[in-house]
C-alpha cells in the first residue's frame, strides 16, 4: 500500500517537472537520454574491447618475436656444444694430453701430427667459433695455439666447471686483443668426464683437461638482428651485463659486457618487456625489449582514431535527422506561441507556415481562422474610435510642429546678424568680428552634416574658438598654428581637435595669472597623421593625470566629457588603432599627442 503511494508521488513530481520544461527541451531530453548517451556508452565499451584486443595482439607479436629469437640463441650455443662433443669423445686426443713430453721436440711432433688439425677443425667448420682452446694442468704441454697449462689466473672459471654436475659451462670472457680487449662468450667443457661414464675404459686419465670454446659475440648479435622488430633488444647474461643489443645506440659497444642500467637505456615513457632464455646452460640469461610509446601504442591510437571517426559521424547523422523530425514540432509550436502573444496585443497576424497534417496542423488552421474572424470584428467595431484618436494625435502633432517652428534656428542665427549688424553701426568693430565666429560656430554645431571633415575646415573652426576665446581672455591668451601642407586635405572625424584646444583653455590658461600660450600643430609621418596640442597652463600631477586616464576607459560621463568623446570617437573610428597620449605636470603645461591612421575604414563614409 504504501509502495503505491510512494510511486503515484514519484510520478506525479516527475510529470510535474516534465511539464515545466517546453517542448524543445523536452526534445533535447529526449535525445540525449535515448540516443546521445546509449552512442557514447556503446562506442565507449567498444573502443575498451578493441583497445584490449590490441594490446593483447602486440604483446602476443612480441612473445612470438621472442620465441624466435630465443632458438637463434640457443642455435649458436648447441653449435658449440656439438663441437665440444667431438672433443669430449677423441680418446686419441685425451690420450695425447695425458702424455708426458720429454721436451719441445717431443711435444710438437704430437702438435704436428694431430692436435693442431682437432683445434682447426673446430674454427674452420662452425662459423660461430672463432676459436677453440684446451686447457691441461699436464706440466710437459707446451703453451700453443690452441693448448695451454692452467695459470692461477683461471683458477676461478675451474673451480666453477668442476663443480658443475654436467660438466659445462657458459659463460662471457674478455681477452686482450689487437684493437684492446675482445670480447666472447665462452663454453667450458670438461672432457675428463667422458671417461668416468664410460664402461669400456676406466678413469685412467693422469691429468685435467677442460676445452674453452670462443663464440664470437657477433654471431649473437646477428641472432637477435630481426629487421621487422620495432624496439630496441637486449640479451643480458645472469649478471645483468649486455651480451648483445639490436639498437641505434653505438655507445653501448665501446665496451664489452657493460651493465644494463634502465635510467640509462629504457627512456621514461618507454614499455619494457622480460622474457628468460629457456635453456639449462645459459640459466638467468633473459631478453629484454624496450618499445616506444608509438610503436606500442600507434595501432591503438589509430583505431580510436577511426572509432571516434565513426562515433562523430553516426552521432552527426543522427542528429541531424532528429533535428529534422524535432524541428517539424518546435518551430511550428513557437510560432504558434509568438502569435498568440501577439493578438494580446492586438496585433491580428495570420500564420504562415508549412502548416501539416499532424495534430498541430490542425491547431494552426484553426487559429488562424479564429485571427480572421477576431480581426474581422475588432475592425467593424472599433474602426470609428481609432478614426477618432487618429484625429486627435494628428491635432497633437500639428500643435508640436507649430511650436517647434517658434525656436527654429533660423531665428537664432537671424538674431545674431542683426546684433553685428548693429555692432558695426555703432563702430563696435570687434564685438561684431565675435558674434560673427560665435554665428559660424553654432551654424556648424546645429547644421552638423557629415561626420567626417578636412583638416583644414577643423583647423578654420579651431580659429573661430580661439578668437571668442582671446575675446574673452584678452592679451592673456595667445596661441600658434602649424599646419603641415600634406595634411590640410587629409580626413578626420569633426571636433576632434576643438575639444582638446577648449579643455586648454579652461582647465589650462585660466587658472594661470601671467600670459598663457597655446600651440597647435598637425603633420603626416608615414601612414599616420599627428595631432599635437600643447600649453602652459597649470598642468597636473601624477595622481590627476592616472585619474584622467582611468575616466576616459570607464563608461561614465561626469567628468572630462570633451576629452573622453574625442577619445572613445576615435577609438570607435579606427578600431582601437589610435595613439592617444597625455604628458602633464604640475605648473609645466599640458601635452596631448594623437597618431591616427591615414585611412578611413569604409564604413565611416557612410555615416
Amino acid at each position: 500500500m504504501n509502495f503505491r503511494k510512494y510511486w503515484d508521488d514519484f510520478k506525479n513530481a516527475f510529470y510535474n517537472k516534465i511539464d515545466a520544461l517546453s517542448v524543445r527541451k523536452k526534445l533535447l531530453l529526449v535525445y540525449v537520454l535515448c540516443v546521445l548517451i546509449p552512442t557514447l556508452v556503446t562506442h565507449f565499451i567498444f573502443t575498451l574491447f578493441i583497445v584490449k584486443n590490441l594490446q593483447q595482439q602486440k604483446e602476443s607479436q612480441i612473445k612470438s618475436v621472442f620465441n624466435i629469437l630465443n632458438a637463434g640463441i640457443k642455435k649458436v650455443v648447441e653449435e658449440a656444444i656439438i663441437y665440444s662433443n667431438t672433443l669430449y669423445t677423441d680418446d686419441l686426443l685425451n690420450d695425447m694430453l695425458d702424455v708426458d713430453y720429454k721436451g719441445l721436440e717431443d711435444f710438437y711432433q704430437s702438435y704436428e701430427e694431430y692436435l693442431r688439425n682437432r683445434i682447426y677443425q673446430g674454427r674452420n667448420v662452425y662459423s660461430n667459433i672463432a676459436k677453440v682452446t684446451i686447457y691441461t694442468n699436464n706440466p710437459t704441454v707446451i703453451n700453443s695455439d690452441g693448448y695451454k697449462k692452467i695459470s692461477r689466473d683461471d683458477k676461478k672459471w675451474v673451480e666453477t666447471v668442476l663443480k658443475n654436475t654436467r660438466g659445462i659451462v657458459v659463460m662471457p670472457t674478455v681477452e686482450p686483443g689487437v684493437n684492446g680487449e675482445e670480447g666472447y662468450i665462452s663454453l667450458f667443457r670438461n672432457l675428463n668426464q667422458f671417461e668416468q661414464r664410460s664402461t669400456s675404459r676406466g678413469n685412467n686419465s693422469r691429468y685435467l683437461k677442460i676445452a674453452k670454446i670462443d663464440m664470437y659475440l657477433s654471431s649473437f648479435f646477428n641472432s637477435i638482428n630481426f629487421e621487422i622488430f620495432g624496439g630496441e633488444l637486449y640479451l643480458l647474461d645472469a649478471s645483468g651485463r649486455i651480451i648483445a643489443a639490436h639498437t641505434s645506440n653505438n655507445s653501448i659497444f665501446a665496451k664489452p659486457f657493460i651493465k644494463f642500467e634502465k635510467d640509462k637505456f629504457v627512456p621514461k615513457d618507454a614499455y619494457v618487456f622480460e622474457e628468460r632464455i629457456e635453456y639449462d646452460l645459459l640459466s638467468g640469461w633473459k631478453l629484454v625489449g624496450v618499445f616506444s610509446k608509438a610503436y606500442m601504442l600507434g595501432e591503438i591510437y589509430k583505431a580510436i582514431e577511426y572509432i571516434l571517426f565513426i562515433s562523430i559521424l553516426s552521432l552527426l547523422f543522427a542528429t541531424m535527422l532528429i533535428r529534422m523530425i524535432t524541428s517539424s514540432l518546435s518551430t511550428r509550436l513557437e510560432l504558434l506561441t509568438r502569435h498568440i502573444k501577439k493578438i494580446r496585443r492586438q496585433n491580428f497576424e495570420v500564420l504562415n507556415c508549412r502548416e501539416g497534417n499532424d495534430e498541430i496542423g490542425n491547431v494552426i488552421k484553426e487559429f488562424n481562422n479564429m485571427t480572421l474572424k477576431l480581426k474581422e470584428l475588432i475592425e467593424k467595431e472599433m474602426l470609428s474610435e481609432i478614426q477618432r484618436k487618429t484625429l486627435e494625435i494628428e491635432k497633437k502633432q500639428a500643435e508640436i510642429n507649430a511650436l517647434q517652428s517658434q525656436i527654429n534656428p533660423h531665428f537664432l542665427f537671424n538674431t545674431l546678424d542683426s546684433i553685428r549688424m548693429r555692432s558695426v553701426l555703432k563702430n563696435e568693430y570687434e564685438t561684431a568680428e565675435i558674434i560673427k565666429y560665435l554665428t559660424r560656430t553654432l551654424r556648424r554645431l546645429i547644421y552638423w552634416g557629415n561626420d567626417i571633415t578636412t583638416v583644414e575646415e577643423e583647423i578654420g573652426f579651431v580659429e573661430d574658438f580661439l578668437k571668442i576665446q582671446k575675446y574673452r581672455f584678452g592679451e592673456k591668451l595667445r596661441y600658434k598654428i602649424y599646419v603641415d601642407e600634406a595634411a590640410r586635405n587629409c580626413l578626420i572625424p569633426k571636433m576632434t581637435i576643438q575639444p582638446l584646444v577648449e579643455n586648454a583653455c579652461v582647465h589650462g590658461i585660466e587658472e594661470i595669472e601671467g600670459d598663457g600660450e597655446i600651440l597647435i600643430e598637425v603633420k603626416k609621418e608615414n601612414a599616420f597623421l599627428v595631432i599635437r596640442v600643447e600649453d602652459n597652463g597649470i598642468g597636473m600631477d601624477e595622481r590627476k593625470l592616472k585619474e584622467l586616464y582611468e575616466n576616459m576607459n570607464s563608461q561614465s560621463y561626469e567628468t572630462s566629457i570633451g576629452l573622453k568623446n574625442v577619445y572613445r570617437r576615435l577609438m570607435l573610428y579606427y578600431n582601437n588603432a589610435v595613439d592617444f597620449e597625455i604628458h602633464s605636470n604640475f605648473q609645466a603645461g599640458t601635452r596631448v599627442v594623437i597618431r591616427i591612421p591615414l585611412e578611413l575604414p569604409a564604413f565611416v563614409y557612410k555615416i
